[in-house]
């Protein structure tokens, strides 16, 4: 993410834009899901930044081309959200604190722990406590887990693509943590939503992977959130990257303010 000044949070890195003129709506931190980076949200960035907005975006620690720490293949859930308290923490004033994926479990997590503006939960893997939520296969621990295959990551991630698009999409991509993926796929982490204390916008992708987000499971999320969802019938998981990422962006961010401007 060329955008803003680099900056170390620990094993975490900090991408953050301040505007020119003071702004007076809520900063923006950008959180990425499993595998990806903070260059996933270079487009979203770039617009929020254009739009005078105070933004930012966190490479959680091992990714984005980052080392991986000692101890990175047993890191869980919690050691990468000391990573989003931190990045909250960075930033001028409050945020409204976004995340994608396995970042939405992060991010209500820090939120229990930091006051924010506001939570947008975009393709997002359910709290352990969420009712009826479907447990993934779990990977093997041990050794981090090797970035999915492009293929994989069509299926995946990015359907909407090209050739040439996926390519690029899937030499960013970075291993993972096992012990983060089973938590989020053996459902063992919970999250108390009343702990949150800020308006939550879930955002649903339609050409998302069915495996990992079935019918009526984000819709259920935002529920137990006691926040809003809107569905984008037409977009993938990775929404934020590609062709249609201009329409998407619109509708969600229309939805977000509008939903910020009402409490």
């Amino acid at each position: 993410m060329p955008l803003g000044t680099e900056r170390r949070l620990g094993p975490a890195r900090l991408w953050h834009h301040r505007p020119a003129a003071g702004d007076p709506r809520p900063a923006v931190l950008l959180v990425h899901g499993g595998y990806h980076g903070a260059w996933c949200w270079d487009y979203w960035a770039e617009r929020l930044a254009a739009a005078g907005r105070e933004v930012a975006a966190l490479d959680l620690r091992g990714h984005g081309g980052l080392p991986q720490p000692p101890g990175y293949a047993e890191t869980g859930v919690m050691g990468f959200v000391e990573d989003v308290v931190a990045g909250i923490d960075a930033l001028d004033r409050a945020a409204v604190v976004v995340g994608h994926s396995l970042g939405c479990l992060l991010v209500p997590l820090a939120a229990m722990q930091r006051p924010t503006a506001g939570l947008l939960l975009a393709c997002p893997s359910p709290p352990g406590n969420l009712p009826g939520a479907r447990k993934v296969r779990l990977v093997p621990e041990g050794t981090a887990v090797p970035p999915l295959p492009a293929e994989v990551a069509r299926t995946r991630y990015a359907i909407h693509l090209s050739d040439a698009e996926l390519a690029d999409l899937a030499s960013k991509l970075c291993p993972e943590s096992p012990r983060l993926l089973n938590e989020r796929y053996d459902l063992r982490i919970p999250v108390d939503p009343a702990a949150i204390g800020a308006p939550v916008l879930v955002v649903e992708g339609g050409r998302d992977d069915p495996e990992r987000h079935p019918a009526g499971q984000d819709e259920a999320i935002a529920r137990f959130y006691g926040g809003d969802h809107i569905r984008l019938d037409d977009a993938p998981h990775d929404l934020m990257l590609g062709p249609g990422s201009d329409r998407w962006f619109d509708a969600v961010w229309a939805r977000m303010d509008a939903l910020l401007g009402a409490t």
